[in-house]
């Protein structure tokens, strides 16, 4: 007996569903106020508040409709791999799927994390993911990770990238170079009184300020909690020197940076790198943020940019995003 595969979800259906997630608010508001008006008007003129209810509500909504539609088409947002490289010209290094609740659901309790999906969860779409992307970078020895804006996960792919590089066998470590939001730092669950910019500032001594994550054995140097707003890593002389030092010890050493949009420090410490990675996210990073976060990274004197898409929705299929 043949079992039949269920039906492949729509993929621009998903896209309505997550647009209308998205823009519920703006619909709900537009719609009352469209009504209100309307509704207030005729019953200024003398009109019953039923009557009029009944015909500005259905106009009310069509409004709101056309306003949000309006506004989800504008925010072309990155929701396609092929045109990055069809029509833009950027090199894509690959794509990881969204983290769903039901995934999660799979993992230890207190493991629901995408460390945790990377340590027991290794034969998953979002583990081989960052396994494709190590292999990407296998000749690569100093990497940078950074966003064009906030919350794009860069964070997350520096630090599931470092964690599948040493399941590999490499000889890793990342480290927390975004000294005032201090993201893969807190990630790992460390608040220390020092980090990387003392390192930097004592090169010779380097080893004191790398700890190490328990689940997975990875090395790391977190950003201390700042204490002056005016240091940073791109002004320290020591930094350079502490990279050289670091690379004749360890084979892959990935920069989880700032984002480039947001820090001037991004695009100068990704100019010492071999290779960066900007990650996008799925349907809510802005193609202008790409082109002008691309433009900034590409005035590095050295080395290749690369764009690596997160939260793809577990539906599509990297490459050429069909249904499942």
């Amino acid at each position: 007996m043949r079992v039949r595969r269920p039906p492949s979800p729509s993929l621009a259906l998903g896209r309505l569903r997550r647009g209308l997630g998205r823009q519920a608010l703006l619909f709900v508001l537009a719609a009352a106020i469209l009504t209100g008006l309307g509704v207030a008007y005729d019953v200024s003129g003398g009109v019953p508040v039923r009557t009029a209810l009944f015909f500005w509500a259905p106009l009310g909504a069509a409004g709101a409709l056309t306003l949000t539609f309006v506004r989800e088409l504008g925010r072309n947002t990155v929701t396609s791999l092929s045109s990055f490289g069809r029509y833009r010209g950027y090199s894509i290094l690959g794509a990881a799927p969204d983290l769903t609740p039901r995934a999660l659901r799979q993992l230890p309790p207190d493991q629901r994390t995408p460390q945790g999906c990377l340590v027991h969860a290794q034969a998953s779409a979002f583990a081989s993911a960052f396994r494709d992307l190590q292999g990407a970078i296998s000749r690569d020895k100093l990497v940078a990770f950074t966003g064009s804006l906030p919350g794009e996960g860069a964070t997350t792919a520096a630090l599931c990238t470092a964690i599948s590089a040493a399941q590999q066998g490499r000889n890793v470590i990342v480290i927390d170079c975004d000294l005032k939001r201090r993201s893969l730092t807190r990630a790992l669950g460390f608040d220390p009184d020092e980090g990387v910019l003392d390192a930097c500032e004592n090169p010779g001594d380097w080893q004191s300020y790398v700890g190490e994550e328990d689940e997975t054995g990875l090395h790391f140097m977190p950003a201390a909690r700042p204490q002056s707003p005016w240091r940073g890593l791109v002004s320290t002389p020591g930094f350079p020197v502490l990279l050289t030092r670091l690379q004749n010890v360890y084979d892959l050493i990935i920069l989880d940076c700032p984002p480039t949009l947001s820090s001037p420090d991004a695009a100068l410490i990704a100019g010492l790198t071999d290779t960066t990675v900007l990650v996008t996210a799925w349907d809510r990073t802005p193609l202008s943020a790409v082109r002008n976060a691309m433009r900034a990274l590409h005035r590095r004197p050295r080395g290749r940019t690369g764009v690596y898409v997160n939260r793809v929705p577990p539906e599509y299929r990297f490459g050429r995003l069909r249904g499942e």
